[in-house]
């Protein structure tokens, strides 16, 4: 499992072997790392992992919690420690003793025979960088092990991943295509590594969008997060030009999917590994799981037209990003804006409607839409100097930090690497 802080100091998804090269400097000393596990299986993948990563100031023990209480020595307590809770009676609570006496400078990974996600919640919850579920390989120790070094770095070392959910206010509005051209232009213009989830893993069209076939790896994600790493993701992503990554599926509409809040949060967390910000196409039903991004998300945008049912659900869905204390206020944005069949209300009646003014307004353009549908590319890649994609860079501009930042040229287009 990863840990469920999104915004959590990220490691870099390197080699094992270069990761590992890696993670020692970073904490500012040489690593003390203890392990105390049950059974001799585990015990001597351990030691495997440890010797791979050559970590010579490292113990290995048999016990578990109460081994690992006897085994620290509080005056100088370990960098790293992991403990089996195989045979705890109560393992939130003893992690949760062990952690007071280790004090904020030590760190913990988790093992165990339970595959329970409420566990492996109660224990992020505590800290816990990571919960692995045996039996596990020497191999997903070190990168357990490496991936836990790096995401505890120094703050002046540290980056965070911006998450942003784009839902929309009804069917129809063009949610999708703004997700993706926001994407587009974070990765082409702002230089950033961005990443496209698609959670409607039904009707979802965002790889359909790019003409591009869905990968298969999502469902199996959100089904097993304690099994979710950047490998697994990298794995079920297919890619829009070799620079952005989109997670897709399509799911037979004979399965019914219903997946726990908490499944989101393993699989973002891992992504962030490897990425500067997340961009989140919500399909509108608004389960567990989107609930939980917009309450994680860095942004929450909501797409609307200027018709009056849009305006009561965008009105509905700001009080809802309220209600779950996401982490800013919405940024509403206007689609298809002049478009006479949707419609409209007129702008300003809308925004007394809604109580506040419209953070951006995109205009209705048939060219760059047609553009865009036939090429299979992001709009602001199949129509940079349209003014549908001039609007669309000063939300991306706004999103990446980069508000007072100018153009460096003519059309959108030419900032492709």
């Amino acid at each position: 499992m990863a840990v469920a802080a999104v915004d959590r100091p990220k490691p870099d998804n390197s080699s094992m072997m270069g990761e590992a090269a890696k993670a020692e400097p970073i904490t500012g000393s040489r690593l003390r790392f203890v392990a105390c596990v049950a059974d001799d299986v585990t015990r001597e993948a351990v030691s495997r992992a440890v010797a791979q990563l050559g970590w010579s100031n490292a113990k290995v023990r048999a016990g578990g919690l109460e081994a690992a209480r006897r085994s620290i020595d509080i005056t100088t307590p370990p960098s790293l420690v992991l403990v089996d809770l195989s045979d705890a009676s109560d393992p939130v609570e003893g992690m949760h003793e062990l952690a007071q006496l280790c004090g904020p400078q030590t760190h913990f990974l988790a093992i165990g025979s339970i595959n329970d996600v409420s566990l492996y919640r109660q224990l992020v919850a505590l800290g816990v960088a990571d919960y692995l579920v045996k039996p596990v390989s020497s191999e997903l120790l070190c990168e357990a092990f490496a991936s836990a070094i790096r995401s505890y770095a120094s703050p002046s070392e540290a980056r965070s991943t911006q998450l942003f959910a784009f839902v929309g206010a009804r069917g129809g509005v063009g949610t999708t295509t703004l997700a993706v051209s926001t994407a587009w232009l974070l990765v082409h213009e702002f230089k950033l590594r961005a990443a496209l989830i698609d959670l409607d893993l039904h009707f979802g069209n965002l790889a359909l969008s790019l003409d591009l076939e869905p990968g298969r790896g999502l469902r199996e994600a959100l089904e097993n997060p304690e099994r979710t790493d950047s490998m697994l993701l990298a794995s079920a992503m297919v890619t829009q030009g070799e620079k952005l990554p989109i997670l897709a599926t399509e799911e037979s509409l004979l399965d019914q999917l219903v997946f726990d809040g908490g499944a989101v949060a393993p699989l973002l967390s891992a992504l962030s590994q490897d990425y500067d910000c997340l961009v989140v196409d919500l399909p509108r039903t608004l389960d567990a799981m989107g609930r939980q991004v917009i309450a994680l998300a860095d942004a929450t945008i909501i797409v609307t037209d200027l018709s009056l049912s849009a305006l009561r659900d965008a009105v509905r869905l700001s009080d809802l990003a309220k209600a779950l204390e996401s982490r800013a206020k919405p940024l509403l944005v206007a689609n298809q804006v002049g478009a006479d069949h949707r419609g409209e209300i007129g702008r300003s009646e809308f925004e007394r409607g809604v109580g506040g003014p419209v953070d951006y307004a995109v205009p209705f353009d048939v060219k760059a839409m047609v553009a865009a549908a036939h090429s299979g590319k992001a709009l602001p890649e199949a129509a940079g100097g349209s003014k549908a994609a001039l609007e669309l860079r000063k939300l991306a501009a706004r999103l990446a930090g980069r508000e007072e930042e100018k153009p460096r040229g003519g059309l959108l287009s030419r900032f492709k690497k």
